[in-house]
């Protein structure tokens, strides 16, 4: 039987993948090797923008109230607390900065919804063997509980995980590195009054070769990363009296009990390319990060947004394969960029000598009281929407904002009624004064598939501060939330012209992000930190 999409991997990516496109109503197959959930410690730490896609798929308010929400964190050298950060200081978007909340309960929360979908079907215990791809799709050989099975499709998205049995298949390899230090990770229960924030210590009195990192999860667990070094025993996890001693240096003598112990090495790896023909990469299966920053799932799930509409496009639109250019180019794009940031962390958390370590001793010491200083501390640069390419034609007249330019995520921002976030919906969709929408603009653009969200001046100010919107400008969203156009004297073919050129997948006339100040920061003190070596 041909089948238009089948997923490898009920994970994050692969769940929320399948939940977007059955909201754009293509039908999915899901096929995962795992016969239930996968327990254990792993992500805990969800972004603003992954709250904004669950929100598409009904599921953030659920996500919101099992969860933990913070804006702030805090950064302690030794026994001084150095700094601390707001996130989210102006309280303007409809989701927190941050949500902690262990992966195991959002993918429950997930599959609740993949079993209420009609579009969607979920195959557990159903491993793939054999995979091959022509001009007409891909073909894999399964073994499932009743036997083999060969199933074809359209496209076969591989979103099952770092150790990806597609990728094997197919014989491919990342590229990266794979870091030789270890590191412990504790899930302790705990009742006590501390902060619902982040807290990251560099070189704790008890041991100044160490990071530890605090987290509150929800009912009372507790989650400590600590940065053990080189050399140390795998058996360490079973040394009780270890695992407590490394929580009660943190918290004191306060009644624990421990949950979870694992030990663990990260690596900095990608695939070169996440398009093969019929076969995409999305998630741990194209791209593997260090924690610092909680860029892993966060990327993944960002990677389906990205991907789910397109592919809808392809299936359901007319829209030719060289749509998905701009799914490679973009989250490939976004990967380096994750992979820079999370390099740029791990040399300042673990500097890679004793010289080095001296360097990033003097930032920090600096930073007590220098507001430059402070800027030079990297505890891992947290999650935000990747900026991406912009065409040459995307933007017309001059603007202030940088941040809300071509190749950026919308920026949220309360409205008279809700949020922005909540009106684009999932369509390509026109932000402009509702005083110029006319009947014949409205039905000229929706022929073209455009919706207008028309913005009434005096109900909207933050929206029309921030994206510094006159009677005559306009900006072009895209399914997955980001700017394609802004321009200040708009006219209607200036936007359908620039979602064709979308569309065709054409990557000629782009020009590539701009590095953002604290990036240059970051890129300069890493480089310090090798050179001391």
């Amino acid at each position: 039987m041909f089948n238009k999409i089948i997923i490898a991997g009920s994970g994050l990516t692969g769940l929320t993948l399948a939940l977007l496109l059955a909201k754009k109503g293509v039908k999915v197959i899901l096929l995962d090797e795992k016969n239930e959930v996968g327990k254990g410690s792993k992500a805990i730490c969800f972004s603003r923008r992954t709250l904004e896609i669950f929100d598409k798929l009904g599921i953030a308010k659920l996500v919101l109230e099992q969860g933990v929400q913070w804006n702030k964190g805090r950064v302690f050298f030794r026994n001084k607390e150095i700094y601390s950060f707001e996130l989210l200081p102006d309280k303007s978007a409809r989701y927190p900065a941050f949500v902690n909340i262990s992966q195991y309960e959002v993918e429950k929360i997930l599959i609740a919804a993949v079993n209420q979908e009609k579009n969607i079907e979920l195959r557990r215990q159903h491993r793939i063997d054999n995979l091959t791809q022509d001009s007409g799709g891909s073909y894999i050989k399964v073994t499932t509980p009743i036997g083999e099975q060969t199933f074809s499709t359209a496209f076969l998205v591989a979103c099952d995980g770092s150790r990806s049995t597609v990728r094997r298949l197919m014989g491919l390899k990342m590229i990266g590195s794979r870091s030789e230090e270890k590191f412990l990770i504790i899930d302790f229960r705990m009742e006590a009054d501390f902060p619902s924030e982040r807290w990251f210590w560099f070189a704790p009195l008890h041991h100044e070769h160490e990071t530890i990192l605090l987290h509150k999860q929800p009912d009372n667990i507790w989650r400590l990363d600590v940065k053990l070094g080189r050399g140390v025993s795998e058996d360490i996890v079973n040394n009780h009296d270890f695992v407590l001693k490394k929580i009660k240096q943190v918290v004191g003598d306060k009644p624990v009990k421990v949950e979870w112990v694992s030990l663990y090495r990260f690596s900095n790896k990608m695939l070169e390319n996440f398009v093969f023909g019929q076969v995409i990469f999305a998630g741990d299966a194209a791209h593997v990060f260090s924690p610092f920053g909680a860029r892993g799932a966060n990327s993944g799930i960002h990677d389906a947004d990205n991907l789910a509409w397109k592919l809808s496009e392809i299936l359901q639109n007319n829209a030719t394969t060289d749509l998905l250019k701009t799914y490679n180019h973009e989250r490939v794009m976004a990967c380096n960029q994750n992979i820079t940031c999370t390099t740029n962390s791990t040399l300042f958390i673990s500097p890679p000598s004793l010289e080095a370590i001296a360097v990033r001793d003097s930032i920090l010491q600096n930073a007590i009281d220098d507001d430059e200083a402070k800027r030079k501390v990297n505890c891992g640069r947290l999650s935000v929407p990747n900026i991406y390419s912009k065409y040459l034609s995307s933007e017309q007249g001059e603007w202030l904002s940088k941040d809300t330019s071509p190749g950026y995520g919308v920026k949220d921002c309360l409205m008279r009624e809700g949020y922005l976030i909540e009106k684009l919906g999932y369509e390509f969709t026109l932000i402009i004064y509702a005083d110029i929408v006319s009947p014949d603009m409205q039905a000229y653009l929706g022929t073209h598939d455009i919706q207008i969200l028309p913005v009434n001046s005096s109900d909207n100010p933050s929206l029309i501060s921030l994206y510094e919107l006159t009677p005559t400008s306009a900006y072009l969203i895209t399914p997955d939330q980001y700017i394609l156009g802004r321009w200040k004297e708009f006219t209607p073919e200036k936007a359908i012209q620039l979602k064709q050129t979308y569309l065709s997948g054409a990557l000629d006339n782009i020009t590539p992000p701009i590095l953002t100040e604290q990036e240059l920061i970051d890129e300069k003190v890493a480089k310090s930190l090798i050179n001391a070596t």
